[in-house]
């Protein structure tokens, strides 16, 4: 089912500023939803919205403000109260991107946070700012450590952002499990017999190609001990190093008592002008041009323009799709907003298809 984005946006706005958040913050927040709904990271996006709600009315301080704890001119410390992840993310990344051309480069770390959806939302807007931006956060435990079976890890994502002058920017958007855990998630909403074996184990550590089987076990880490490796990594500092919880301690979105889950956000930014001169955005098109142009394998000639692709351009094929034809959206989510704007007294969305 298609529905116009800017029909969409429109109702996710009035559903969160329904939900008592200023226009302002339900912007934000519609916002980075929808950029990773466009990006086609859907398990990220609008089918999250119905959750976020809940939580709007039970759980999230949606009255909080991002405070500033530590400031130095390398760094800040910054405390989110139980803000709505895309919230603090959101503020703590422009608070990085402001000091960034002030400093030539900046990190912000953020405690007692929530999820913040997909990372791309951010470096993405860092790119468009000019800047280059690492962003990663940590998650609640779905992996063991390499060789265990004890759930200590999240498939916490770790994100890259680097902008071009006319060339599409580099974003780069990774979990470092084989797939995030929203995607066992969906295959079971969705009625899917069966996921790829690599993806998970079952409860008892066996591989398992059953979706049901899967999330009462592990989540596999990407290319083994080296994803167990970068995902310890992002604990530690985005984590660890952010006074957030880590390991198991970090709390879950869907929980009984609705607590905040204290994520650690770690946003790093970079003024590539403060580094290498305004010329580094026409050596990053040439770059990135070189790439793109480069010689395709044989199975893929036939994809014309696309033969080779750098990150990023997939999602902006999937933007594209969805600006011209429609956001693309499961029956049951077009259902759950239906259902939540009638709560609202609001018309229902018009399907496309």
């Amino acid at each position: 089912m298609r529905i116009a984005e800017s029909e969409l946006r429109t109702a996710l706005q009035k559903l969160f500023a329904a939900a008592g958040l200023a226009e302002e913050n339900a912007a934000v927040v519609t916002h980075c939803l929808m950029e990773a709904e466009l990006a086609g990271i859907g398990t990220h996006g609008v089918a999250m919205t119905e959750a976020h709600l809940k939580k709007c009315r039970d759980g999230y301080d949606i009255g909080a403000l991002l405070t500033v704890e530590t400031e130095k001119p390398a760094f800040a410390v910054c405390h989110a109260h139980n803000m709505i992840g895309m919230l603090s993310a959101w503020q703590a990344m422009g608070l990085a991107v402001e000091k960034a051309r002030e400093h030539g480069m900046y990190a912000v770390f953020c405690h007692h946070a929530n999820t913040f959806s997909a990372a791309y939302c951010y470096v993405k807007y860092a790119a468009e700012q000019g800047m280059i931006s690492y962003v990663s956060c940590n998650s609640p435990a779905q992996m063991a450590p390499w060789g265990g079976r004890e759930k200590l890890l999240g498939t916490n994502p770790l994100a890259v952002g680097i902008p071009a002058r006319h060339e599409k920017p580099f974003l780069f958007d990774m979990a470092t499990s084989a797939v995030a855990k929203s995607k066992i998630n969906q295959a079971l909403h969705n009625g899917d017999a069966t996921i790829p074996f690599g993806w998970a184990t079952d409860g008892s550590g066996q591989p398992t190609n059953d979706p049901k089987e899967a999330v009462k076990g592990l989540i596999l880490p990407m290319a083994g001990p080296k994803g167990y490796g970068l995902s310890m990594a992002i604990d530690m500092t985005a984590g660890l190093l952010s006074h957030a919880a880590y390991l198991d301690g970090v709390g879950r979105f869907y929980s009984d008592d609705n607590a905040c889950m204290n994520v650690g956000h770690m946003m790093v930014v970079i003024d590539p002008k403060a580094v290498y001169g305004e010329s580094f955005y026409d050596e990053a098109d040439a770059y990135l041009k070189r790439v793109r142009q480069s010689a395709a394998a044989p199975a893929n000639t036939a994809a014309s323009e696309n033969a080779v692709m750098a990150p990023g351009d997939i999602n902006e094929i999937y933007r594209q799709d969805a600006l011209a034809n429609g956001v693309e959206l499961p029956e049951r989510v077009v259902a759950s907003l239906n259902r939540l704007l009638g709560e609202i007294g609001e018309e229902p969305l018009l399907c496309r298809s």
